[in-house]
């Protein structure tokens, strides 16, 4: 991984890496690879930490497409809305939308974290986010790739804001 990339430098989690490394090959200097081109195969061994959301209307909403199992055990439920329109409100849901928002603005692999979860039932965790941008056309962002990690509170430092690419 080029450590001189502000995105790899503020991943703390090893799953994300992985994640972020096989994102890197497959968008191999474009926006982002299409959605297509990512495969379980490809994403094996940090698949569980991974999860996708698809753009709607250039990004206005979002609707989930697949979840990794620690993501969906994190959550504890299937999600009350398929977009996350019908989640706002939640501070975990209105984070994500700022989150996914940024990095569909930006073009660009974003970090978040780690901070504090503020998740109903999890506040004892702390998590980081990857999200890093697909794209159908090789312009747009059309969806994201995200990766999710979580330790308990206090285990690593907290970044307040998230970080994008350079």
């Amino acid at each position: 991984m080029d450590m001189n990339d502000s995105s790899a430098r503020a991943v703390t989690s090893e799953k994300l890496r992985t994640v972020y490394t096989i994102w890197k090959s497959l968008a191999a200097g474009r926006i982002g690879p299409r959605r297509a081109e990512l495969t379980p195969v490809q994403l094996r061994s940090a698949i569980s930490w991974t999860f996708t959301v698809e753009a709607i209307d250039g990004g206005e909403d979002f609707r989930f497409g697949f979840a990794g199992d620690r993501l969906m055990q994190f959550l504890e439920r299937r999600c009350a809305s398929p977009t996350v329109a019908g989640m706002r409100g939640e501070h975990f849901f209105n984070q994500a939308d700022d989150l996914f928002r940024k990095c569909i603005t930006s073009g660009k692999p974003l970090v978040s974290g780690p901070k504090p979860t503020h998740y109903k039932g999890r506040e004892h965790l702390e998590r980081q986010v990857l999200l890093l941008p697909l794209s159908e056309d090789g312009v747009t962002v059309t969806g994201l790739l995200g990766a999710f990690d979580t330790w308990q509170l206090g285990t690593h430092p907290h970044k307040p804001e998230p970080v994008l690419a350079d």
